[in-house]
């Protein structure tokens, strides 16, 4: 790699650092471009070089952090056990990510052209997993309505135990035997969706 490329991954990498530190610490309505500039070191003139402007920086700052964007993608072969660990994982990459759960809560609370691309991006994505599902396993029902529970109860638990720290339907989720306990009722939801 010549030294040019790498002074240019250099430069995104401090941009896209420098839009996390500030969603986590100033919060969403920062996201300015001489705000992102001042932490990032650079000139704002190079937003506009590598990603065309502050929606394309904050663009692909989503994708590369969003769950569905990432590693699950590249799923094929979805039965039921690959679709209980889709869930798991979509549930523990949530858990351990503060910056996640505030992106959630950011895209639920305020229309924003940027996290309408990401959800409907997300969404296509979503239906190319279920319909994988629903070759191999060939489910006697409507899957999608079960999967949508599935998908929002996650997000909206691991929020509320983050921002509330107290129990739900008897679950409290700071306590591994209750994750465990979730886990195995998503296990057995999926288990009776064939």
């Amino acid at each position: 790699m010549t030294e040019k490329k790498r002074d240019a991954n250099r430069t995104k990498k401090k941009l896209l650092d420098a839009v996390g530190t500030i969603l986590a610490t100033q919060g969403f309505t920062e996201l300015k471009v001489n705000t992102i500039c001042d932490e990032a070191g650079v000139d704002k003139k190079l937003i506009y070089f590598h990603f065309g402007d502050l929606n394309g920086l904050i663009s692909e700052f989503l994708r590369s952090h969003d769950f569905w964007m990432t590693e699950e993608a590249e799923v094929t072969n979805v039965d039921k056990d690959v679709a209980f660990q889709v869930f798991r994982k979509q549930f523990e990459s949530l858990d351990n990510s503060d910056l996640l759960k505030r992106l959630l809560v950011w895209e639920l609370s305020e229309p924003n052209e940027i996290l309408r691309k990401l959800a409907d991006a997300r969404e296509e994505l979503g239906d190319e997993l279920i319909a994988r599902y629903k070759a191999q396993q060939q489910p006697g029902q409507d899957v999608h309505p079960i999967f949508a529970l599935l998908v929002s109860g996650i997000y909206y638990l691991t929020i509320h135990s983050a921002i509330n720290g107290s129990a739900f339907c008897g679950l409290d989720l700071q306590m591994q035997a209750d994750k465990d306990r979730l886990f195995n009722g998503i296990k057995r939801v999926i288990d009776n969706c064939v």
